[in-house]
């Protein structure tokens, strides 16, 4: 049973299949398998760390971008040829990335190489979401409630009990969060997952409690608004407000912001100006300014799946996901959509936000 549910999780997190072929790679036991065109790779996730772009995918790939992610260059000698799924970057040289076979890798050279820092060939699953609160401190989840922490940077990781459920949800991403803060003034760290569940450490993952929203679905993603409040990306297009009403974040109210499409969201990750940028399947990026309760939502005339958004400029995004990587630009798409003699398939909306329930 769990391995047709890692084949789920896998397919769901491709996204679709890579259009790399076996003549596209140079294969050599033990290590990522060099593609001639791994920038068209389906690719699972981005971190920028000032000008330079690293994202991971398929095949063990990992690639660096140096110019906003207009020319992408493969890292040699990755020590890993399944999916990688997530990085995460504490400074321009420290990064972290996880994948397949609940493995975690390092790199101390801004990408340049990578070590394996922890492997279970044993367990048929994928880690999915990785944390680092500085060089020492980290938590690493995944299927089946997999969960693992360093204190050491990573020399040696261990169990780490984010849930004791014995249905072992999938525990899908974690965040941190600077402006809110526990009671002992520490930042507050969340694990979303299946079953609506929000699990909270308020001491660098030592231990957590469960907060249960009420909601059904699952929740891929989330990011804190406020001291008060976060945004939590679950499933079929919802986007849910979670305002907490006391600092014991004992008492909360969950509101879905309807955002007008019924694609899985992927990814939320905070703009310059203020406002959320989300990303995901089909095609779909959607803008959510908290201020002006709007939201803007562009569904891509490629339909292409995404996984990952960077910022680049002011309406410029950088997209991650199947088939590689594309540019951006909501005003474009907003163009295109409006313009009665264009040959372009995409399609915007503006909505004011409209909070429904959150199991409607």
């Amino acid at each position: 049973m769990k391995k047709i549910l890692s084949t789920i999780i896998t397919f769901t997190l491709l996204l679709g299949t890579s259009i790399l072929s076996a003549a596209d790679f140079n294969y050599d036991t033990g290590l990522a398998l060099k593609a001639k065109n791994a920038s068209e790779a389906t690719m699972t996730a981005m971190e920028k760390r000032y000008d330079k772009i690293l994202s991971v995918g398929v095949h063990g790939i990992i690639l660096s971008s140096e110019d906003s992610g207009s020319t992408w260059r493969q890292v040699d000698r990755v020590p890993f040829s399944n999916t990688l799924t997530d990085i995460y970057c504490v400074s321009d040289t420290q990064c972290w990335a996880i994948g397949h076979d609940a493995s975690i890798f390092h790199t101390i050279d801004s990408g340049e190489t990578w070590t394996l820092q922890y492997e279970d060939e044993f367990f048929d699953a994928p880690l999915l979401s990785i944390y680092m609160s500085d060089y020492l401190y980290g938590v690493a989840i995944g299927a089946f409630g997999t969960s693992l922490k360093t204190d050491n940077g990573g020399e040696t990781w261990e169990k780490a009990l984010v849930t004791d459920d014995p249905y072992e949800p999938h525990l899908n991403y974690i965040f941190s969060s600077s402006i809110m803060k526990g009671m002992m003034g520490n930042d507050l760290i969340f694990v979303v997952g299946e079953l609506g569940q929000i699990h909270v450490s308020d001491n660098d993952g030592k231990s957590w409690r469960l907060i249960d929203t009420g909601y059904f679905g699952s929740l891929w993603g989330g990011i804190s608004v406020n001291q008060t409040q976060m945004i939590l990306l679950g499933m079929s297009g919802k986007v849910l407000l979670v305002t907490f009403e006391d600092e014991r974040l004992n008492d909360f109210k969950v509101e879905t912001i309807f955002i007008g499409i019924k694609n899985s969201l992927t990814e939320i990750k905070k703009l310059k100006n203020g406002q959320f940028v989300v990303s995901g399947n089909g095609g779909v990026i959607s803008i959510i300014d908290m201020e002006n309760k709007t939201t803007e939502t562009c569904i891509r005339g490629d339909r292409l799946s995404n996984t990952s958004v960077i910022e680049i400029d002011r309406d410029q995004y950088l997209l991650s996901g199947e088939k590689g990587f594309r540019s951006h630009s909501m005003e474009e798409c907003q163009r295109n959509f409006e313009d009665a003699d264009s040959n372009s398939k995409d399609m915007w909306m503006k909505n004011s936000f409209q909070y429904l329930d959150a199991n409607l």
